[in-house]
């Protein structure tokens, strides 16, 4: 892993040996700023509770040797809502899962995120560690909850409301059912006893639950989602199958689009504007072929739309999405309130943000 020269320079003696672990540290060179850097024997929790975070992301700023500006036209203070972090190095991966992982740390991201101009993250739990949260939640940890929200995968079978309120309290906000990853062939009336579960716990502390299915599904679950009294949202646009065509796709032609139109409008529903390169037909950096379904569900629902990089983009590793964070731009022009939306004030509103800045400042 790289650091900066003018990182290096203003580190112990030592700091560089090997093996390596991710840390806050702060320096009297960089003032009141934090920066990220290795140091050998020391967990990110145990880092975290040495030097409490202070806002972290924003230390890849000085990191210009390995970054690239952002687009000057990013909101301020926008969320990235869907990422994952990955370490099957130094935390046991799951086995049998269908690709080969990588380490990709908060070190990685924090400069991917500074690339991008977002300042807020939510993580989302990977499928390399499975139900095994503990690398999620260093994360977090050193990073802060000011700054950083995640999703747990968990079995509600095993699971019980204190391990709800615990997690809770170190910033997860969500559970994800993630039914493409290893098959989507649940049959309806099972998928919905499971999420009936993840309801009955979740409900209580006030989280979101996440879905991951294909589009044609979502019209299975319109009728249903509306009555369980949590919000929902669903990954990477709904995860439509685009057909080939010559010209601009219909989207109401896409089977479970209007489902999902209508779910957004019932107001418990949000849907991630991310993974489009999973979805595109083209050999291209913006995915222009999901532009007509971007711009309707803008035009549909506009409060209900949130943006999320999906890095480091597993399967497509060394990708690079940033023109298409710039096309999102492009597609919001003229429309401040719009990006806003998209890119700030609707992840705050899906995460509970406000309940996390309570919690922060210590109120009960």
């Amino acid at each position: 892993m790289y650091i900066p020269p003018s990182y290096a320079t203003a580190l112990p003696s030592g700091v560089l040996s090997s093996p390596p672990e991710l840390l806050l540290i702060p320096t009297m060179k960089l003032a009141s700023s934090l920066i990220l850097v290795l140091l050998q024997n020391t967990t990110i929790a145990d880092a975290a509770a040495m030097n409490p975070p202070s806002p972290p992301l924003s230390i890849a700023k000085r990191a210009t040797s390995v970054s690239h500006g952002a687009d000057p036209r990013m909101s301020a203070g926008a969320w990235d809502s869907h990422l994952h972090i990955m370490d099957p190095v130094r935390y046991p991966p799951v086995e049998n899962i269908p690709y080969k992982p990588a380490v990709h740390n908060l070190w990685e991201n924090a400069i991917f995120e500074n690339s991008i101009g977002c300042d807020h993250v939510f993580f989302v739990q990977t499928a390399t560690h499975g139900y095994d949260l503990t690398l999620m939640l260093d994360s977090m940890r050193a990073v802060g909850n000011e700054r950083a929200l995640g999703l747990a995968l968990f079995d509600p079978n095993t699971t019980s409301h204190e391990h709800i309120r615990r997690w809770d309290s170190e910033g997860i906000r969500a559970v994800r059912v993630n039914l493409v990853t290893y098959g989507d062939d649940t049959p309806i009336e099972e998928l919905k006893s499971q999420i009936n579960k993840y309801v009955d716990l979740i409900k209580p502390f006030d989280w979101v639950l996440q879905l991951y299915t294909k589009m044609e599904r979502i019209a299975e679950l319109e009728d249903f989602l509306p009555t369980l009294g949590v919000r929902f949202v669903f990954d990477h646009y709904g995860d439509p199958s685009l057909p080939q065509t010559a010209g601009p796709v219909n989207p109401y032609n896409i089977k479970g689009f209007q489902s999902l139109v209508r779910l957004l409008k019932t107001g418990t529903t949000w849907v991630k504007i991310s993974g489009a390169y999973r979805l595109s037909h083209l050999d291209s950096d913006i995915w222009e072929d999901l532009d007509p379904v971007t711009l309707e569900l803008f035009e549909q629902a506009p409060k209900r739309v949130v943006f999320g990089s999906d890095w480091p983009h597993t399967r497509f590793e060394g990708l690079d999405v940033r023109p298409w964070v710039s096309h999102l731009l492009d597609l919001t022009e003229g429309k401040q309130w719009l990006r806003e939306r998209l890119f700030r004030d609707n992840a705050l509103e899906l995460w509970g943000v406000n309940k996390t800045q309570s919690t922060c400042n210590g109120d009960k």
